[in-house]
């Protein structure tokens, strides 16, 4: 920026840009950019007291001006589109509220026993097993239920407790962990369990504007995390 903008700057109350015009770039206005009031200001004030002698050159006063224009209009893009995702998640969030009440299936490894005394879920067999096997520990990490599938292709495998452990004695309700494993072809492998639960509230992320519904078991998903709705 020329000495004779920066000082006609000064005159009309303005703060100079930290950084000069002629880098290009988009943050050029710096930290205190100029509205478009300002900078029409100083455009009438640059062009009242130019040198008779030496007139702007048209090229420099068009280059300020599609600079403005751009800085402005990506300025004006990003106010848009922070509304329209505000917009969509206020949206998403209405509808997400529907499910309140009602149970999702997602992937987990918590699952709620409800007072009705049943704990459901699936597990995600990656590829046919001779067996799958579903192991239930309660809050202390102790082994109280094994739920064997038998042979399963591979998909989700439905699986479901009624509270009675392996003693025989009744479970108290509550969020007990679920782990899996299947045999295949000679190996013991690991598998992801999925869980149902009741959805109690919903929010939205501020860093991510993202739904999240926040279940019985404790957990907080995403509308995408939904495998099944029942």
């Amino acid at each position: 920026m020329s000495d004779l903008n920066v000082a006609l700057m000064q005159q009309l109350g303005l703060t100079a840009p930290t950084t000069a015009a002629s880098s290009g770039t988009t943050s050029s206005l710096g930290s205190s950019q100029l509205s478009q009031s300002d900078f029409l200001q100083l455009m009438t004030a640059q062009l009242s007291n130019q040198d008779p002698t030496q007139p702007m050159d048209s090229g420099q006063f068009m280059a300020q001006i599609a600079q403005f224009s751009m800085v402005s209009g990506v300025q004006d893009m990003q106010s848009s589109i922070q509304q329209l995702v505000a917009s969509i998640s206020a949206n998403q969030a209405m509808q997400a509220a529907a499910l309140v009440g009602h149970q999702v299936v997602t992937a987990g490894s918590s699952a709620e026993l409800g007072v009705n005394g049943t704990l459901g879920g699936a597990v995600g067999v990656s590829q046919a097993a001779s067996d799958v096997a579903v192991g239930i520990y309660d809050s202390s990490g102790q082994l109280v239920k094994t739920l064997d599938l038998g042979a399963q292709g591979a998909g989700l495998a439905p699986f479901s407790w009624n509270g009675v452990t392996d003693s025989g004695a009744t479970a108290p309700s509550g969020v007990y962990t679920i782990q899996a494993q299947a045999n295949v072809n000679g190996e013991t492998q690991a598998m992801t369990t999925y869980v149902a639960a009741t959805v109690n509230s919903v929010s939205i992320d501020n860093s991510s504007q993202q739904v999240l519904l926040n279940t019985s078991n404790g957990q907080s998903v995403t509308m995408s995390d939904v495998q099944q709705i029942m």
